[in-house]
């Protein structure tokens, strides 16, 4: 099967260093994903984590190609045997965070994979753009960028009389059809 790709970009609404410190520390992985990950362990080098996803068993383990604090670029690449918990193999992902200005920037995190036997492209795009849209949520939860959810407000009661008039006019109209 041949290489498909899956990308999110999405602006935030801060300046890149500081989008960079949240989702640019390979060991950071677990902060941003808003308690999908059970845990992230980081070898001593710093450049191999294993994350264990909440809810499922088995380990994802993944190597840091690349590291670039000056172009806010990250290159990471899942290095378990094609058996693991994600439904593609031979997958390598890109973090970037390009300024748009002062005091906002873009985030780009893609992948290139090739879906496993039994999986669509399509799929596994989904699957990976769910992955993205969670880790760049958490960086603007973080961030403070993010809105409360607001309670729906609650509808307001239509007095007693309007009801009973309400009610009222089914009944007169039948009435007439009656006659």
């Amino acid at each position: 099967m041949a290489y498909s790709r899956a990308s999110v970009t999405a602006k935030v609404g801060a300046p890149a260093d500081k989008v960079w410190e949240h989702i640019g520390s390979f060991a950071n992985i677990k902060a941003i994903t808003q308690g999908a990950l059970a845990n992230c362990d980081v070898d001593k080098t710093g450049t191999i984590r294993k994350l264990r996803v909440k809810g499922v068993k088995g380990v994802i383990t993944e190597r840091l190609i690349k590291y670039d604090s000056q172009t806010h670029t990250q290159i990471y690449a899942i290095i378990d045997k094609p058996n693991n918990i994600v439904p593609f193999v031979n997958y390598t992902a890109t973090i970037k965070v390009k300024a748009s200005t002062a005091r906002s920037s873009t985030i780009v995190w893609s992948s290139r994979f090739k879906p496993k036997k039994s999986q669509t492209a399509e799929g596994c795009r989904e699957f990976a753009h769910g992955i993205y849209d969670l880790g760049i949520g958490g960086v603007k939860k973080r961030l403070g960028l993010t809105k409360p959810k607001q309670k729906a407000a609650a509808k307001k009661k239509a007095p007693a009389k309007a009801k009973a008039k309400a009610k009222a006019k089914p009944k007169a109209k039948a009435r007439a059809k009656k006659k």
